[in-house]
């Protein structure tokens, strides 16, 4: 029988060499020729880089220390620039950017030096695609801006990175809105939504993109389409980026301001302000954007007190950061609160103080237009009003042309994407045609090679697999053996003889010690509990351990309703390692009065537990020589597993608590769950 096991394998093995000589044949012959080395990234490069792209809108510690260290430790210049062209896009995410620290000309120039390769191609568009994002977000020169984008858009086309070319398509047509260009606008958001299909990107990036055409068609004056495209936005917010997010529901609610609907204006600014709170961005450029939009709304709505507090934060921000369309905006709504007040010697004051060089948004020189018709009348200049009047119907007539011209284009956008699609058919259909007539040959070769390993293999794989029965039984008898020596009702019948005859104080410390095991190895054996099970498994631990931490000692928990926790899901026994580190670490080593607490807070997206001890501290370079450190691995491994199949990740911060004193008073554990979770191996909780 060993002697046939030998003689199948060995045919196996010499028909598995066979078909593979012939496969890398018709490999080599169907190429016409392959990339150079080091045009290609290494898969581990890939990773990083898509880590960092995943994450690059957190603006954190750790994503800007991995890109230093990448541009570090970089084998070669392509490599340094991909991590550095990172880092200029992080740099431009942030509010004031050191323009001093932003070097375009270094990457641009080495990179067309290189030949032009789909990576260098793919990483010149990105990096004209930051800098056109640069000079947008903080109001540069808007045609230099368009020039920008544009070679972004050449760039990309033919490189590794064509996914990005709607992303580009959707700055194009933000930067044709900021130059008052709505046909072009339109035109490239439609252009955005083609590429998007074509290229079967994610639902999000789609979602955006009507976001930003429901923004065209608000400056056109077409409301009915605008709030279409915005409803539908709003149905998927989730699917969007967290910045996309911020974008989206400050144009919403200019859309309501517009509108006149300013109750709805004012609950979707609050809408955005609580988002923005709630991640942390309480001094952001997105935060005093809001307040501006609101300070606007609030003096519509007649609430004079409120549009001042907010004008005055936006205004001295926006002051500060030179950003001189916002501060057109903040002085308009000063005249207009100014006129409110019948102050009309201020509104003077305010329009003789102002100096603008740049160009202004169409509709924010509408509301100036506005309030100052009001500010002509009743200083009795009714030739000025008169003269703005005419401007304003100007303007409108200027804004059906528009409409005209979108129309029109849109027409001509489907007929060029009908064009390239027959042309992009036709072009693949002759391809097709000559890689058939090349590897033709190869097929029957191919098909023979595989026909022989498929047959040997089943010939081999039946015996083997009977023979693995036999192995698999006597498997089983061996685990049923072993499972039966240390099955856990055998330690429990040992526990409860003891009990018996123990007195009565050690019998009961004995009882809580069994049932606690009971609990855990019931725990343990699920993935996810619910969040009543573990609050209720560690109130029970801590009850077991009272006696060990000593009698000066308070424990308490603040959660929710029980029948809140029934329904949240979280990874078993992580709560219980971390108040059993807090005890063992923390609370054991303190003499006097000892406390821990556990504290559970949930909104509509995420669950955090806090557990602070008022012990010796966290120190990561005096640790415990006794402890193994195997609770915070386990928890930093499961969070690893279940991150990598989650967009939103769990997050876990360790901070010491320091006194008036400036030591270190306790310790304060975070554990940060999004509702919601799933992972590989489990169902979604």
């Amino acid at each position: 029988m060993r002697l046939y096991y030998h003689i199948c394998f060995v045919i196996c093995r010499c028909a598995a060499i066979a078909a593979a000589i012939v496969l890398l044949c018709f490999c080599f012959s169907s190429c016409s020729g392959g990339k150079k080395y080091g045009d290609e990234r290494t898969p581990e490069h890939q990773d990083a880089l898509k880590r960092l792209d995943d994450s690059m809108f957190v603006k954190s510690d750790n994503v800007l220390k991995t890109m230093q260290l990448g541009m570090k430790q970089s084998h070669d210049s392509l490599e340094y620039y991909d991590y550095y062209l990172r880092y200029l896009r992080y740099s431009v995410s942030l509010d004031v950017p050191d323009t001093l620290k932003l070097d375009w000309n270094g990457p641009l120039s080495y990179l067309k030096r290189q030949q032009m390769t789909p990576r260098v191609r793919g990483m010149l568009g990105f990096l004209n695609n930051t800098k056109g994002s640069y000079y947008h977000k903080f109001h540069y020169n808007p045609h230099e801006t368009i020039t920008i984008y544009q070679k972004a858009y050449s760039y990309l086309f033919g490189s590794d990175m064509e996914y990005r070319l709607p992303d580009v398509c959707a700055n194009l047509g933000d930067a044709y809105v900021a130059v008052n260009d709505m046909p072009h606008a339109a035109m490239w958001y439609r252009r955005a939504l083609f590429l998007s299909d074509s290229l079967r990107l994610p639902q999000y990036m789609n979602v955006s993109l009507y976001m930003g055409l429901g923004r065209i068609y608000l400056n056109l004056g077409d409301f009915d389409e605008a709030l279409h495209c915005y409803k539908i936005t709003d149905r998927n917010l989730g699917l969007m980026p967290l910045n996309m997010q911020f974008y989206f529901l400050n144009n919403y609610g200019n859309y309501y301001y517009y509108a006149k609907d300013y109750k709805a204006a004012l609950a979707t600014f609050l809408r955005l302000k609580k988002l923005l709170e709630e991640n942390g961005m309480d001094e952001s450029y997105e935060m005093y954007l809001c307040k501006v939009n609101m300070a606007d709304v609030y003096l519509n709505l007649g609430n004079t007190a409120e549009a001042y507090i907010y004008l005055d934060e936006a205004e001295d921000f926006f002051s500060r950061i030179d950003d001189a369309t916002a501060m057109y905006y903040c002085h308009t709504i000063r005249i207009g609160l100014a006129l409110r007040k019948g102050h009309v010697e201020e509104v003077r004051q305010v329009l003789d103080n102002e100096k603008m060089n740049t160009l202004i948004d169409f509709n924010l020189v509408n509301i100036r237009q506005r309030y100052l018709r009001e500010y002509y009348v009743k200083t009795g200049n009714y030739k000025k009003a008169y003269e703005n009047l005419l401007g304003s119907v100007i303007r409108n007539d200027s804004l059906k042309h528009n409409t005209i011209n979108m129309r029109t284009s849109e027409i001509m956008m489907r007929y060029t994407q009908d064009t390239l699609q027959l042309h992009h058919k036709i072009t693949l259909q002759e391809k097709d045609a000559d890689i058939r007539k090349v590897r033709w040959s190869f097929y029957g070769v191919v098909l023979v090679a595989v026909m022989l390993v498929l047959l040997f293999l089943y010939l081999f794989t039946y015996m083997r697999k009977r023979r693995l029965q036999t192995q698999m039984q006597l498997m089983q008898l061996k685990l049923a053996n072993a499972r039966s020596r240390i099955s856990p009702h055998f330690i429990f019948n040992v526990l409860n003889n003891s009990i018996s005859k123990t007195d009565k104080q050690d019998a009961g410390e004995l009882m809580a010690l069994t049932k606690l095991i009971r609990a855990n190895l019931k725990m343990s054996g699920k993935y996810y509990v619910s969040l009543k099970e573990e609050l209720g498994f560690v109130d029970y631990y801590i009850s077991v351990e009272r006696s060990c931490i000593g009698d000066d000692f308070e424990f308490s928990i603040e959660a929710p309703a029980e029948d809140v926790l029934q329904n949240i899901m979280v990874p078993s026994m992580f709560i219980q390692i971390l108040v059993e580190n807090a005890i063992k670490h923390g609370l054991k080593r303190r003499a006097g009065h000892k406390s821990l607490k556990v504290c559970v807070t949930v909104d509509k997206s995420r669950c955090n537990i806090t557990v602070t001890d008022n012990g010796a501290g966290f120190d990561i370079r005096h640790s415990d020589p006794n402890s193994t450190g195997t609770g915070l691995k386990v928890i930093r491994s499961s969070i690893n597993v279940i991150n990598r199949d989650n967009k939103r990740k769990i997050r876990l911060g360790i901070r010491n608590i320091t006194g008036g004193d400036g030591k270190v008073a306790g310790c304060e554990v975070s554990l940060s769950l999004p509702l919601g979770l799933k992972d590989s191996y489990h169902s979604k909780y």
